[in-house]
């Protein structure tokens, strides 16, 4: 189970909807990189930990955690002929294509296909399974993620003071099972979302909310970070739509949600 696992459930997305209105931002925006193929999922990871490495390169004091594909690998240690073969792979996408894009910024094919297998080990930890083929790809699919990251705005993401990857809440996290956002950028949290349709609706909302609710329980892998804004990337129309934490701080339930969210959260995942 996860935090998005936990959101899913009735009463928690009735508690949600209960106490914090949502009225969604009207949005308007060209779809600058439509869908190459049908592999939906797949690109929307691949564009994950893509984008990841360009904002690393942007940001050189990033701070970034353990990749969810190699925590994927690890998982696959009871197999050690599966795991060795896996994490050899991981090894060979570590001191090259990402290594060499880190470095010059050179945006090869094999960057792009390695984030494709990348996203496919992710798939051990998010759901247990290793996909098939995992270092077949198609053309298109190249394309699709070329086309992502050429409309990347740099200023959207190059932070002042503070950049963090994937930045988990320390044992506030461990509240739902296991919790990482996207990104922080200075005090802005940001979830990607890789999507045709340009739509800011409930759901991500309250996967917003749960990590602002997770950030104020255990901080950011320790640190004190004071989050000003939430919002996410629509990658395929280049634009970033946040909502300030003011509009959450400034409802008198809140911390009484908190409170019920740490609650119910211990409730579900200690049974």
């Amino acid at each position: 189970m996860s935090l998005t696992s936990f959101l899913q459930i009735s009463n928690v997305r009735a508690e949600f909807a209960k106490t914090f209105q949502f009225k969604a931002p009207k949005l308007s925006a060209e779809l600058l990189a439509p869908p190459q193929t049908k592999h939906y999922s797949l690109i929307g990871t691949a564009f994950d930990y893509l984008l990841r490495f360009h904002i690393e390169r942007l940001n050189p004091d990033t701070l970034r955690s353990i990749w969810i594909a190699e925590l994927g690998v690890v998982m696959t240690k009871k197999q050690p002929e599966e795991y060795y073969k896996l994490k050899a792979i991981i090894d060979v996408i570590k001191s090259g294509p990402y290594s060499d894009y880190i470095q010059t910024g050179n945006l090869s094919e094999s960057l792009f296909a390695s984030t494709i297998v990348l996203a496919k080990l992710d798939m051990i930890y998010r759901i247990g399974r290793l996909e098939p083929n995992i270092m077949d790809y198609q053309n298109e699919d190249i394309l699709d993620l070329k086309n992502l990251i050429s409309i990347v705005d740099d200023s959207l993401f190059k932070s002042k003071i503070f950049c963090a990857l994937n930045p988990g809440f320390g044992n506030a996290s461990l509240l739902v099972g296991g919790a990482d956002a996207d990104m922080i950028s200075d005090d802005t949290l940001i979830d990607i979302k890789t999507t045709k349709n340009l739509k800011f609706e409930r759901d991500p909302y309250n996967q917003l909310i749960g990590y602002y609710i997770l950030n104020k329980i255990g901080n950011v892998d320790g640190m004190n970070r004071k989050i000003d804004k939430i919002g996410i990337y629509f990658s395929r129309h280049g634009i970033l739509q946040t909502i300030p934490t003011s509009q959450i701080d400034e409802n008198p339930e809140f911390d009484y949600f908190v409170k019920w969210f740490e609650k119910e959260a211990i409730t579900v995942f200690m049974n």
